[in-house]
């Protein structure tokens, strides 16, 4: 995830962000393909008949201009927390590789192997992306071990994030957040 990608939108006379942030829309209003027009096409829309308003990257310098009332803050510091979420449940989702072979680190095999783990099966035969691979009751239990930990530390993670998001006093401080 990149800060980059999320944008708020914004009443350019009062310099007020009006709304929360998102990645931007493919279609909004009478623009098509939104996400394909520059940061400084996005950041007035007159060309496009909406007199005062526009799009600012949360990651943008611009976005220093802008007032967040305090009830939008706390919109956008839930809504990115949520964001940040999403990218938590994706990254325990990704693949933990044991004696060059990868596992999938889902629920299912979580859970089938931990069961194997506590019943001490003393072999089993898993599937690990198309590939049948024995595995002893040692084995099973460092793979248990090996995912758990890779899931704690998305948790980690995400919490030090929400930490970070907590901090900001203003929506420009999301600048300053470190994924």
């Amino acid at each position: 995830m990149n800060l980059s990608d999320f944008y708020v939108l914004v009443d350019t006379e009062q310099k007020v962000i009006i709304d929360i942030i998102r990645k931007l829309p493919e279609n909004w209003n009478n623009i098509a393909g939104l996400p394909g027009l520059s940061d400084d096409e996005l950041c007035d829309l007159k060309w496009a008949g909406h007199d005062n308003l526009g799009w600012i990257s949360i990651a943008s310098e611009l976005i220093k201009e802008y007032s967040s009332p305090a009830e939008n803050l706390e919109m956008n510091k839930n809504t990115l927390k949520q964001l940040i979420s999403e990218i938590r449940k994706e990254k325990e989702l990704n693949n933990i590789e044991y004696r060059g072979i990868k596992i999938k680190t889902n629920k299912k095999t979580r859970y089938s192997l931990l069961i194997k783990k506590l019943q001490g099966t003393k072999e089993v035969n898993y599937k690990c992306f198309n590939h049948y691979h024995t595995f002893n009751n040692s084995q099973i239990s460092e793979i248990c071990d090996i995912i758990e930990a890779h899931i704690q530390k998305c948790f980690d993670w995400e919490m030090s994030v929400y930490l970070q998001i907590e901090n900001c006093k203003k929506l420009s401080d999301f600048m300053s957040i470190k994924l």
